[in-house]
């Protein structure tokens, strides 16, 4: 099963990578080097790209930063790193989103922080009942939900590559607008789901009674401080979000039941 997963998705990558003359890299070993004429767009993952050659098409980078020493005669954007013209031309825009966030980590995180605080008390305010029913199941149920909302993640991500294969086609811009918004809704309700359970959890250790809003509060600040530890933080963080993603689409954002009214196949 595990080997025909993998098939599958080295030739969805393979597809991938040349459908509508885009040529895509997935997190690289290095720099992605560019020294000779390519006609198409180019989108790095997780990496910086370097243009020697010419590019008749776009350069877009997302977690990497783009230097241009030869010709791009469309669009550079990149967001988490900048756009470097090193002697080289760009005929189109160049857009860089994220440079400053890079540059000053403090920024980013007073930033991020006021982000989830405003997001935790909308989330207590309308779902306050269904955040702590998910972190429960979060806790009770944590290596399955791991699992589960692991190849979910996966799955979305594969789904949300091709519907940026087919962007040009009007379905395929639909299709990314609702796995982003439907990713999206997942993830903010799963990080709000840990915030609760360390929040919990602090609070049933110390013997504190605690409101909703305060366990969360505690929670957040675990959460940041997890961004400090070097490698194992990363790790941890991937770990925890899988689980509380499986736990989010498990129980259907805490309400326990089923989707499209169809029973769920693993039981109560």
């Amino acid at each position: 099963m595990i080997k025909r997963f993998l098939l599958f998705a080295f030739l969805l990558f393979s597809f991938l990578s040349f459908a509508g003359g885009t040529k895509l890299y997935v997190f690289p070993a290095k720099t992605v080097v560019v020294d000779g004429n390519v006609k198409g767009d180019i989108l790095v993952l997780g990496k910086n790209v370097e243009i020697l050659g010419a590019v008749e098409g776009n350069v877009s980078a997302i977690g990497g930063s783009i230097k241009v020493k030869g010709e791009v005669s469309g669009n550079c954007v990149s967001i988490g790193g900048s756009v470097v013209s090193a002697g080289g031309k760009i005929e189109g825009y160049t857009v860089s989103i994220g440079e400053l966030f890079g540059e000053n980590r403090l920024y980013l995180l007073l930033l991020n922080s006021f982000f989830w605080i405003l997001t935790i008390g909308f989330g207590i305010y309308f779902y306050g009942d269904r955040i702590k029913e998910n972190a429960f199941e979060f806790a009770d149920d944590f290596m399955r939900l791991f699992f589960f909302g692991f190849y979910s993640l996966i799955a979305l991500s594969l789904l949300a590559l091709i519907s940026f294969a087919l962007i040009k086609i009007g379905i395929g811009v639909i299709l990314f607008l609702a796995v982003f918004f439907v990713f999206f809704s997942i993830y903010i309700f799963s990080v709000l789901t840990i915030f609760y359970f360390f929040g919990d959890f602090i609070s049933k250790t110390l013997s504190l009674s605690l409101y909703k809003s305060v366990k969360m509060l505690l929670g957040l600040l675990v959460y940041q401080l997890i961004k400090f530890i070097p490698i194992a933080g990363f790790i941890l963080f991937v770990v925890l979000i899988s689980a509380s993603f499986g736990a989010t689409i498990y129980s259907r954002f805490g309400t326990f039941k089923p989707w499209f009214g169809i029973p769920r196949f693993w039981g109560e």
